[in-house]
């Protein structure tokens, strides 16, 4: 049963994860794209809000393998990253694409250190 529930909890993790990346390519989405302070902000909180959540979940549950099904949106946010710095996006939009890549990449990187130690 933990199994199961582990399962549910990586893929409502991932799904969480993409659509916060739905959300800032709808923020980006404007021609010309014209984030304001507001939708920065609110999009922050809850990106930082997500991000040590499932930190605090990774630090506190032996072997989530959350790694897994954290491939897919860490790879959307870093192809956006890219082409953020890339093509020299608005500010506002490249600083929501980098923390978006580095936050996923901190949970898959924390993910795989608790993997790695529950091996041993």
């Amino acid at each position: 049963m933990k199994i199961v529930l582990k399962i549910i909890l990586g893929i409502l993790a991932a799904g969480w994860f993409l659509l916060l990346w739905c959300y800032n390519m709808l923020l980006s989405s404007d021609i010309p794209v014209n984030i304001s302070d507001e939708e920065l902000h609110s999009f922050l909180v809850i990106f930082v809000f997500s991000i040590l959540l499932t930190l605090a979940y990774v630090k506190f549950v032996d072997d989530t393998k959350l790694h897994y099904f954290l491939s897919i949106p860490t790879l959307m946010w870093g192809l956006t990253t890219i082409n953020s710095l890339t093509y020299h996006y608005h500010p506002y939009d490249t600083l929501m694409d980098c923390l978006g890549f580095i936050g996923c990449v901190s949970v898959i990187l924390l993910s795989i250190f608790h993997h790695r130690q529950s091996l041993t």
